[in-house]
């Protein structure tokens, strides 16, 4: 099958691009050009800013896929979605478009599922994933276009371009201390990112996916407390746990990892690509952190320089 991919270069576009070629497709990136030596040989390069649509028209004038994958968040604008999609009409046979779970409304109940109400509850990331969805699914209405939307959720593995379970593995390594906000009760969900690879491979040409959106995350729910100490279990080190209150107001929060702080429960169902397409997680959470962390260590990043003034300033103010 000849696959196109949007970025192909950063976390998940790494990741996906072996798992097309694992399976034998035929694969070309459209992206700016700027990581060529995080491609393999056999993939073609069509360097191109998608969010420049005239280029971009110019650039896959030529162009005939069986799939399109549309993962690159440059951020990524309903009307970029659009663009792409006109500069392969009627030239595409089955278009991925990359979402997230984010999309929800989190101030619902747990667990989200595929029809839970969508809402700008995560303001304009949400905004613009839900642009993106709906120019999709526009298509498939008016046009027949065949579309399917993947709804990842906290995404981890080798090459993770947020700094979540890296953050954890620094602080474990050097000894030092986790400052947990508030009681850390707060509930997440991951994915492992060769499982949502493998899920978007698994998932094209495959009629039954046409029109529908798929939660695409792992099995297991965990508090923020809860997955620090499975990662001091799973890399063996001691863990030291600091609680540290709310802010005064305009003061500093406790980092805690980049994007792992926020005040809602994120649980999602996968019942739907189970029952419908068979596709289940390899992964379990204890498992993908292993090998995160192998991969951690192989890279050297346990001997980055880091800077941990403001942690060391919260630390003194807690009286440790």
């Amino acid at each position: 099958m000849r696959v196109l991919l949007t970025g192909g270069t950063e976390f998940v576009g790494v990741h996906l691009v072996r798992a097309l070629t694992r399976d034998g497709h035929e694969v070309t990136v459209v992206n700016r050009g700027r990581r060529p030596e995080r491609l393999p040989g056999s993939v073609r390069t069509l360097v191109c800013d998608r969010k420049d649509h005239a280029a971009l028209r110019r650039t896959l004038a030529g162009e005939r896929v069986d799939a399109l994958i549309d993962v690159a968040y440059a951020p990524t604008t309903g009307e970029d979605v659009e663009a792409l999609l006109d500069a392969l009409e009627g030239r595409v046979g089955h278009a991925l478009f990359v979402s997230t779970g984010r999309v929800y409304d989190h101030a619902r109940p747990i667990p989200f599922d595929e029809d839970t109400p969508r809402t700008l509850y995560w303001g304009e990331y949400a905004k613009h994933k839900i642009a993106g969805e709906d120019a999709c699914l526009r298509r498939h209405r008016a046009r027949g276009l065949p579309v399917t939307i993947v709804r990842p959720t906290h995404v981890l593995g080798p090459l993770n371009t947020r700094n979540n379970e890296t953050f954890f593995f620094d602080r474990l390594v050097r000894g030092r201390p986790i400052l947990l906000p508030g009681a850390g009760g707060w509930l997440r969900q991951f994915g492992h990112v060769e499982d949502l690879a493998d899920a978007m491979a698994a998932m094209l040409g495959v009629e039954a996916a046409f029109g529908q959106a798929y939660n695409v995350t792992g099995e297991e729910a965990v508090t923020q407390v809860g997955f620090v100490e499975l990662i001091a279990d799973v890399v063996k080190r001691p863990l030291t746990l600091v609680p540290c209150p709310p802010p005064p107001a305009g003061g500093p929060s406790a980092p805690f990892g980049q994007n792992l702080l926020y005040e809602c429960h994120a649980v999602y169902t996968t019942s739907k690509i189970r029952g419908e397409l068979g596709i289940r997680p390899r992964y379990t959470l204890a498992a993908g952190v292993a090998q995160t962390f192998e991969w951690y260590l192989r890279e050297g990043l346990d001997r980055r320089e880091i800077d941990f003034s403001l942690e060391d300033a919260l630390l003194r103010a807690a009286g440790r």
